[in-house]
């Protein structure tokens, strides 16, 4: 998904008019992106699918993340039920025993005291309080009587919400079983396209051929962002800016560096322009800094791409992720989590291709941050 951003605005003309020009910026760009995609490649099927199908993996992944977040809430919810049931159970049972015995009570003293008390005329004293007895003892059996019919009518409204969320759990657990079996058969899918890729681009004039196009669209895509987007208003109370914090920075993700800024790739006379982290797959990767989202989605040679910007000129670039987490304008603090971990774009094992610009150039990550 892209993302642009505008100035604040207030009242609600500002906002109107920022909301039309998010929407001129949202095509620009996105056309920008077909043509940066389709360069050199827009009649390569197997590109073009191993883009959907990667696309398609990282949304599942989002959906499954949500679907055992909802498993996790609902199987809870269960649980308290089940106790709230159990308690009301246990409580309608002694209910029923202290009825039982008051009727058994009132039982006894009816055969004892009663007669005498109709037979005895000569006492009205001794009449009045058996009377009363009598009444506290029926007034208690009746309040008893009530109690546990509420509590049967609280018992059965819990049996019917535990039987709603059972069925709600069945159906949760169907659709990440199918969301886990669609997930699998897309990667399979991806595995078998990547494979026939690499054959294809064994030969070294090929690959860094295709090297150079990956970050001649990069770049492409950073101009035409600096070009399109002013800068992004800092949230209010914010103070601190992207070059003070020059040396301090954390890096977006844990992991062993597989290669560094400025140092030779395997082909050619390329060079690497951030730095490549290797980690496991689905792991975090963080912002470094507050920063707006100008672009999420895949982009040719570096997969699942997420790009930040940060005002006076600096931008971070996230590359090969699994999925993306951020959506249209987002602002992100510094540590959120903005993606995950993966191998998206063409990536032999799982790793984050990580950039710093300033003004569009590439500047080395390892001078501004530092280690985790």
């Amino acid at each position: 998904m892209l993302v642009a951003f505008l100035n604040p605005a207030y009242g609600a003309d500002a906002r109107g008019g920022n909301e039309e020009r998010l929407k001129k910026l949202r095509v620009r760009i996105e056309a920008l992106q077909e043509k940066l995609n389709d360069t050199r490649g827009r009649r390569d099927d197997v590109r073009e699918e191993v883009r959907g199908l990667e696309r398609r993996i990282g949304g599942l992944l989002h959906n499954l993340r949500e679907t055992g977040a909802r498993l996790r809430a609902n199987e809870k919810k269960l649980a308290d039920l089940d106790a709230r049931a159990a308690r009301e159970l246990g409580n309608i049972g002694v209910q029923r025993q202290q009825l039982a015995r008051q009727i058994y009570t009132a039982y006894l003293m009816g055969r004892q005291e009663y007669p005498k008390m109709l037979l005895n005329q000569e006492n009205p004293a001794r009449v009045s309080r058996v009377v009363t007895y009598y009444r506290y003892l029926n007034q208690a059996r009746t309040e008893r009587i009530g109690y546990i019919q509420t509590s049967l009518s609280r018992l059965e409204a819990l049996e019917q919400q535990i039987h709603a969320h059972r069925h709600e759990l069945e159906n949760l657990r169907t659709s990440q079983r199918e969301q886990k079996t669609s997930l699998e058969t897309s990667r399979a899918r991806r595995g078998e396209l990547l494979a026939s890729l690499n054959r294809e681009v064994r030969d070294q004039s090929k690959q860094i051929d295709r090297l150079r196009a990956d970050e001649k669209r990069l770049e492409q895509l950073i101009e035409e962002l600096k070009t399109v987007l002013p800068d992004p208003p800092l949230p209010s109370g914010a103070h601190t800016r992207f070059a003070k914090l020059r040396g301090r920075l954390p890096l977006p993700t844990r992991g062993r560096i597989l290669a560094r800024y400025g140092a030779q790739k395997n082909v050619g006379n390329l060079k690497w322009r951030g730095l490549l982290i290797g980690g496991r797959e689905g792991q975090n990767v963080i912002s470094v800094f507050r920063g707006r989202v100008v672009f999420a989605d895949w982009l040719r040679g570096f997969g699942l791409l997420l790009i930040l910007d940060h005002g006076d000129g600096y931008m971070t670039l996230y590359g090969h992720n699994q999925s993306l987490h951020q959506g249209v304008g987002e602002w992100v603090e510094a540590g959120a989590t903005v993606a995950s971990l993966g191998n998206t774009g063409d990536m032999a094992q799982p790793g984050l291709y990580f950039e710093i610009r300033q003004n569009g150039e590439p500047r080395d990550p390892l001078i501004w941050c530092k280690a985790r």
